[in-house]
């Protein structure tokens, strides 16, 4: 190393000590902050975040029981001992049981024919379940089909096709979505609907209609 080398790294050293001496207060106040938030992040992740999902499953779970046998108000609100999914989603919405319960949320409301609000809740509901997730898209459509926005609806339904693609609901959300557009008048959408339903699930259970369906939706788009 050269003597100006050396001259510039002793400068170099000189300044940070300077900075230091100046500026020991800050810098402490820093590290200390950097560990703090660490630290923190340590506990949210480790700790109290495992602590929340098992409270939120276990408040989920009777919730659950009152949806699977058709007591959906009590699901919806609670029976006064156990909290409803409307109070578990918006007490425990960052974890999974509670974007379980937003998911359903949406759904008894749609079933209750509050379409604007379950929408609301739908649209909130972050899930990780590739299939929930198809399913909430869907419900989405229904949504919109029940306020009559057809175009909308079909761009849901259409939407779900395309994100999960399976046996169980792709056939069902292009049989919705080109129902949906042939109501919405977009002809063509429709008819790009049926015929892949028509090409890729010949076995889904109305793929007997879809030929009628073609013919129909081909008349109307004719005579458009």
């Amino acid at each position: 190393m050269s003597t100006e080398e050396q001259i510039q790294g002793k400068l170099s050293l000189d300044s940070i000590s300077e900075y230091y001496d100046k500026n020991k207060n800050n810098v402490m106040i820093a590290g200390i902050a950097l560990i703090v938030i660490a630290a923190g992040i340590y506990y949210y992740n480790s700790i109290y975040k495992p602590e929340l999902e098992l409270e939120a499953g276990n408040s989920l779970f009777m919730a659950e029981r009152y949806y699977g046998s058709d007591s959906l108000t009590k699901a919806l609100n609670g029976d006064g001992v156990n909290l409803g999914v409307i109070d578990i989603a918006d007490e425990f919405g960052g974890t999974k049981a509670g974007n379980t319960a937003t998911y359903l949320a949406g759904r008894i409301l749609l079933d209750q024919g509050k379409f604007e609000e379950a929408l609301d809740y739908l649209n909130d509901a972050d899930l990780d379940d590739q299939l929930l997730s198809t399913q909430a898209i869907i419900l989405k459509g229904d949504c919109y089909s029940e306020l009559e926005q057809f175009e909308k609806a079909g761009d849901k339904y259409m939407k779900a096709a395309n994100a999960n693609e399976n046996i169980m609901t792709t056939p069902y959300a292009l049989s919705k979505a080109g129902l949906a557009y042939e109501e919405a008048g977009e002809y063509s959408d429709a008819l790009e609907a049926y015929e892949r339903l028509r090409s890729d699930y010949s076995t889904f259970r109305v793929a007997d209609k879809v030929d009628a369906r073609i013919a129909r939706v081909t008349a109307k788009k004719a005579a458009k």
